[in-house]
């Protein structure tokens, strides 16, 4: 019996002794165990962390990681005008009582009959919006037939005002966010540039420049959880200000702006705009606290990095911390402008632009026409830098053999000072724009499939060899006379007809175009079809406009030749819409842009 009462009473004490540690090693500390309050226990944290960022100085990328850096979709419904019969019947489905609803809105009258007319139809329209895009910028919009509705061909069709936001499905509900851009304009389909058989290239295509976004996207960097606090963003943000400066109406200030403990707003800078990854990379390359880098850590430094300069591997990241010093580092980046690798003279060069150092322009001025991987950010540099002779290597580009250098030299120009004289385009009615280059390089035609509706001619302004007539569209007619001269005309049913006459040059004809009514895309058909039938011999380059993100690739620079200059990188954009899911269906993969968009 003794034996047994010893026992329980061994099994109390173990259990009352069990009790005892429970607080100790649960996540919820007793409150009578001194030091274990979650005060106590973030006092603690905090002060671990400052400790930790006092050590030594290291980089923003260290606890940080970038955000809103991606492309964001912004969509809707919308209805397409002026089809001349090309419209369609929109069969019952959400998207249809989503349009009716927005036509109610805007006070139409009998919509349903509207949208059921011949010549209208419903669409989807869609705006990639880039990172750190500022307000009042425009945008393309991209579009497509809604797959509800009956229409053959949406060429040259006019999109009515639409609303473009945010959409996203949650538990197969639709939600709206809001408004974000406005899109509208003409429309040009895939058939127009491509001169494409196929039904369903008649119903997508883009209206160029038809957005105009309504809101500022600003870029972010967001702080790893272990070092989400405000010790950490009191340290790190001010030499990221001190580094880094915009102007908001009144004064500069810095661009870091903190919204919580694991999250900062980063404005960018006007030097910066046209390239935001660049900037933000830039950015995660600042060292902090700058105080505890002395001027003989900061000397160790810049010679550590002078070494790591010259490996191709580590080119960049070394030039993104370079560059986030600032003005010190400027003799240190110039060493790589020596290098024999292309890769490290490119990266080099294009820190010492984001300087302000001329010594930048010349190599970059080089490399754009050589290497077309780095061509977009080499120009984008040197539209972006003060000096002079930048916008004198801009203006020799002109005369490049290849095409995206010449095209994308006028974009650069324009963005250096968008009055210059040898860049301003010249309206022709409401179709697009018109601009006659001299060039020293053989002759060149550029249609412009982004941003502005636009014809460059470099070098020349061809005569076309007119036979009898051309066909502009089914309504329009080009007649040759037996003078030498054109007559330009377009019958539309139900409307007046209208007659222009015109020089058998492609500048007076594409006036004509325009003055009897015609879009641009009949500029851009006209142009595809009057190569294609060799009515004149000048090379024509569809949207030659340079892109980021290519693969670099080793070769001879000097070998650089005229077919190369004309090819593009295949560039394929498929976009799932979310403003069109069908009951029961999964969502509408919708649009899937040719290399030539």
């Amino acid at each position: 019996m003794r034996k047994k009462r010893l026992q329980r009473m061994d099994r109390r004490t173990a259990l009352g002794l069990f009790a005892l540690t429970v607080p100790l090693t649960s996540g919820c500390a007793a409150p009578w165990f001194r030091g274990s309050s979650p005060e106590e226990v973030a006092r603690k944290r905090r002060e671990s962390l400052r400790q930790e960022l006092e050590v030594k100085p290291r980089l923003l990328s260290e606890i940080a990681q970038p955000q809103q850096l991606t492309m964001q979709a912004v969509e809707n419904v919308g209805l397409v005008t002026r089809l001349v019969g090309r419209g369609g019947a929109v069969r019952p489905s959400q998207p249809r009582r989503r349009m009716i609803d927005q036509m109610d809105r805007n006070d139409v009258k009998n919509p349903n009959s509207v949208l059921d007319a011949e010549d209208t139809a419903m669409i989807i329209a869609a705006v990639a919006v880039p990172p750190a895009v500022r307000k009042g910028d425009t945008l393309d919009v991209l579009v497509n037939c809604s797959q509800h509705c009956e229409a053959t061909d949406l060429a040259n069709g006019w999109l009515l005002p639409t609303p473009l936001k945010t959409m996203s499905k949650l538990g197969g509900t639709l939600r709206q966010g809001f408004k974000s851009a406005s899109g509208t304009g003409q429309i040009v389909t895939v058939a127009q540039v491509s001169g494409s058989d196929d039904p369903a290239d008649k119903l997508r295509g883009s209206i160029i420049g038809g957005a105009q976004y309504l809101k500022q996207r600003d870029l972010g960097l967001a702080i790893i959880p272990e070092f989400a606090d405000a010790i950490t963003l009191a340290k790190a943000l001010p030499d990221v200000n001190k580094r880094f400066t915009v102007f908001d109406g009144r004064e500069h200030v810095g661009v870091a702006t903190p919204v919580q403990d694991d999250y900062v707003k980063i404005a960018l800078p006007n030097r910066y705009r046209l390239d935001p990854y660049h900037f933000i990379h830039v950015v995660l390359n600042v060292a902090f606290p700058q105080k505890s880098e002395s001027p003989e850590d900061r000397a160790i430094r810049l010679e550590m990095l002078s070494g790591e300069l010259h490996d191709p591997a580590r080119a960049q990241q070394v030039c993104w911390q370079l560059e986030a010093i600032g003005a010190e580092a400027i003799p240190v980046l110039q060493q790589g402008l020596a290098s024999a690798d292309p890769k490290v003279r490119f990266f080099s060069a294009h820190s010492l632009a984001y300087l302000d150092d001329k010594t930048a322009i010349e190599p970059l001025a080089q490399l754009c026409v050589a290497q077309p991987a780095f061509r977009a950010m080499a120009l984008n540099a040197l539209a972006t830098t003060d000096h002079f002779t930048a916008a004198k290597a801009l203006r020799s580009l002109l005369h490049s053999a290849d095409a995206e250098s010449r095209y994308g030299a006028v974009r650069a120009l324009r963005e250096r000072d968008s009055r210059d004289p040898i860049v301003s385009a010249q309206p022709v009615g409401d179709t697009g724009f018109i601009l006659e280059i001299p060039s020293e390089s053989p002759p060149l035609i550029a249609i412009s499939l982004s941003r502005v509706p636009e014809i460059v001619m470099f070098g020349c302004n061809p005569v076309l060899n007119i036979p009898d007539f051309v066909y502009v569209n089914q309504h329009m007619i080009i007649k040759r006379q037996a003078d030498g001269s054109c007559v330009v005309s377009n019958f539309v049913p139900g409307m007046e007809d209208r007659v222009a006459t015109a020089k058998p040059e492609l500048r007076s004809l594409l006036e004509a175009i325009s003055e009897v009514g015609g879009a641009y895309g009949d500029w851009v058909s006209f142009i595809r079809q009057s190569s294609t039938d060799a009515l004149f011999a000048e090379p024509v380059a569809y949207n030659p406009v340079p892109v980021a993100g290519r693969t670099y690739e080793q070769k001879d620079e000097s070998a650089v030749s005229s077919d190369d200059a004309m090819l593009g990188e295949e560039i394929v954009t498929e976009v799932t819409s979310a403003a069109e899911p069908d009951e029961g269906d999964s969502e509408e993969s919708w649009l899937s842009l040719p290399d030539w968009f």
